[in-house]
């Protein structure tokens, strides 16, 4: 990298927060992504402030650099891998926490942790609902850029549904402060919709094209403390998803609702049966994994009671397998990095939303493909929000078998043009989708407009709206 470009950063941060030793590039090459290779950046950079933020990103508008941003590295679909020689903006120094308790709010840096601010949080007996299942490591500000799901989201939907309002630095360098703190004289945050538009959306699910967000205003709530397991089992998939469905019609308070197949649900407890505790269960055709939460005991008695009565009426049963969805929550931030993992294969993922009730539908197209390209793979999922339900397909493979290694990336594409066809819809910005769904150009047409807008250089994440 030009050596009168790194001066200038250190200039900004301090010889010591940027680095071009090959190590360090090598380290920040790669990200959890298993299914992506890898690329070395020219240097990597550690701000720790917005406004040093802004500076960086003056400069890389001046050198025509690309910049990815980075905090936690847990992404999964390459969203943190950088362009070959280009630079690395590592956020992890921004670690400030301020709670709004009046307000029902807090604010975090970007280099906020889940597990970090639920720490803090539960010191005044609050928490934000909702984690992303690599929590220890992933950070608020990164979740927000992909807009992920996890447990907690059954109820409250994904991370957009929390977030109030974003500090985000333009491509450009211009900093700007979406939702009720773009009022200066704002107690802080307490309303996102404010000013018109909601310019705080444009920017969650973005993969951080359209500026780098340097924190995340989001609601809190009081802490649960009660709560209800259970597992219920029926012998065909209209049972099932109806069964969640009419949980959401009937209001149970449902934190955390996941959907097993048999084989998947066995392939599942063969990793982390034994650590949850779980004792040989004969699963049936399909299961569904349920954790009931409540501020109120009470309620949450109520709740337990009513969805047993529904699982019965629709001619289910309960299981009585409780360890499976105490597992779930409980081992909450970390569970989904642990069970991809622990199988020791490469994987590639392609998360999507459909509803509850093509959960059927979406199945029968992922194992058409792995079957049509002759891969392993298995998806599963939760209930999220109001009518949704997030799928996660992983197809495996060899990365040292050239040829299975391309079979999955023609099942990956051939996939999303298939989810897409069946009604299933992205929850961010992908290149995948956009390169191979056509019928999404009109959509892909409009985010360039805006990106070459905001990055008339397009230096930020320019992969993002088209390559892998």
């Amino acid at each position: 990298m030009d050596p009168k470009l790194v001066k200038e950063l250190e200039d900004i941060v301090g010889e010591e927060y940027v680095s071009t030793r090959p190590d360090v590039l090598l380290t920040y090459s790669h990200s959890a992504s298993t299914g992506y290779d890898g690329r070395i950046p020219g240097a990597v950079v550690r701000p720790g402030s917005t406004e040093e933020v802004a500076e960086i990103l003056k400069v890389a508008n001046k050198y025509k650099i690309p910049v990815t941003p980075r905090s936690g590295g847990t992404s999964l679909q390459a969203e943190a891998i950088p362009e070959e020689g280009g630079l690395v903006v590592e956020l992890l120094r921004l670690k400030e926490i301020t709670l709004f308790e009046d307000l029902r709010s807090v604010r975090v840096g970007a280099g906020v942790t889940f597990g970090q601010l639920d720490k803090f949080l539960n010191q005044h007996g609050l928490w934000v609902p909702v984690y992303p299942e690599s929590s220890l490591a992933c950070t608020v500000a990164g979740n927000v850029v992909v807009n992920g799901a996890g447990p907690g989201s059954t109820k409250y939907g994904s991370i957009a549904e929390m977030v109030m309002g974003l500090t985000v630095v333009l491509p450009t360098g211009e900093i700007i402060q979406t939702g009720s703190e773009g009022n200066p004289n704002a107690p802080g945050p307490f309303l996102r919709y404010s000013f018109g538009p909601d310019i705080t959306g444009l920017f969650i699910g973005s993969l951080g094209m359209f500026g780098i967000i340097t924190s995340v205003s989001l609601k809190v709530y009081k802490r649960m403390k009660h709560f209800d397991y259970n597992t219920y089992g029926f012998q065909t998939h209209e049972q099932a998803q109806r069964f969640v469905i009419e949980m959401k019609n009937n209001e149970i308070n449902v934190l955390f609702a996941s959907f097993y197949e048999g084989q998947i649900l066995q392939f599942f407890m063969e990793m982390l049966g034994e650590e949850y505790g779980i004792s040989k269960t004969d699963w049936p055709p399909y299961t569904v994994s349920v954790v009931i939460g409540h501020v109120r005991e009470d309620i949450v008695r109520s709740d337990a009671a009513l969805a047993r009565e529904l699982c019965e009426k629709l001619g289910g049963y309960v299981i009585n397998v409780p360890e499976l969805p105490r597992g779930e929550w409980e081992d909450r931030f970390r569970t989904f990095a642990r069970a991809s993992y622990a199988h020791g294969w490469h994987w590639r993922i392609l998360y999507h939303h459909h509803t509850p009730s093509h959960w059927r539908r979406v199945i029968d197209v992922i194992w058409e493909g792995l079957d049509k390209f002759g891969l392993l793979g298995h998806t599963a999922g939760f209930a999220t929000g109001h009518a949704s339900f997030n799928f996660y397909p992983h197809i495996y493979f060899d990365p040292a078998d050239k040829e299975d290694e391309g079979k999955m990336r023609q099942m990956h594409s051939w996939l999303a043009k298939r989810l897409f066809e069946v009604g299933a819809v992205p929850f961010k910005i992908a290149p995948y989708w956009f390169r191979d769904v056509p019928e999404m150009n009109e959509y892909l047409r409009l985010a360039k407009r805006i990106k070459k807008e905001l990055d008339p250089n397009n230096i930020l994440n320019p992969r993002v709206l088209g390559g892998e």
